[in-house]
């Protein structure tokens, strides 16, 4: 049973909240998580002190994970005040700092790329040649690029429940296969070594940044995932 001082802990609809007094000092002075809960080996990625407790965001094997900690207790949960996801708001930075120390990495990805004239930047698309999110995304990405000039990267990552999505990737790689080829399906059949050491590149390298597809990547660490096309814009038009 994890002990509590002046904090009270409820759950609604599945949610776990936190309503706590600023009690304790110096929160995050001496954390040591391994004390209250066996933990497999991690990185500090992020520690600050949030309403007198230590909110701790941890990568495992890539994963970032958001804890809160006091003397005698972790707890490990979303916090919110006033209606404002406070860490969701905090992973957000982590994550685009966690993503910028890995795109080097990124960097070394094949990738298929659509350039419009004078583009000013570029930005990876990770897809999925079998998600529906990707399938009615595709076009309205190349739209954005080609308004606000910028170059699209294509990096396949089939995810493991679309069968096909694969071979299809693969094969699109391996047959030098363009954007504009995505955009009619046209995906190839060749299988080849190249192409599929690719694939299987791609999914190590994404394995710890990517939760699913459409995502997009900017060189800044900035990501904007799943089917969020106005977030898109809005950062492209910057």
């Amino acid at each position: 049973m994890f002990k509590m001082v002046s904090a009270f802990l409820f759950i609604v609809g599945g949610f776990l909240f936190l309503i706590a007094k600023p009690t304790q000092v110096d929160a995050c002075k001496e954390t040591d998580l391994s004390r209250h809960v066996p933990i497999p080996p991690y990185e500090v990625e992020s520690k600050r002190e949030v309403f007198g407790l230590c909110e701790v965001i941890i990568s495992i094997g890539g994963e970032l994970i958001p804890v809160y900690a006091g003397r005698n207790f972790i707890i490990a949960g979303e916090m919110f005040s006033k209606r404002e996801q406070i860490t969701q708001k905090q992973m957000q930075k982590v994550r685009e700092k966690f993503i910028k120390k890995r795109l080097s990495l990124i960097e070394t990805l094949e990738y298929v790329s659509y350039k419009p004239e004078k583009a000013k930047g570029y930005f990876y698309f990770v897809s999925d040649p079998d998600c529906p999110y990707c399938e009615r995304a595709k076009a309205k990405v190349k739209e954005l690029a080609d308004k606000y000039r910028w170059e699209i990267r294509l990096i396949w990552y089939p995810l493991p429940f679309h069968k096909e999505a694969k071979p299809k990737a693969i094969a699109h790689l391996c047959e030098n296969k363009t954007y504009e080829d995505y955009l009619k399906n046209d995906y190839g059949k060749k299988q080849c070594e190249r192409g599929k050491a690719s694939v299987e590149k791609n999914l190590r390298v994404l394995s710890s940044i990517v939760r699913g597809t459409p995502t997009f990547i900017f060189p800044d660490g900035e990501v904007v995932a799943g089917l969020n096309l106005k977030k898109l814009e809005r950062v492209l038009a910057r």
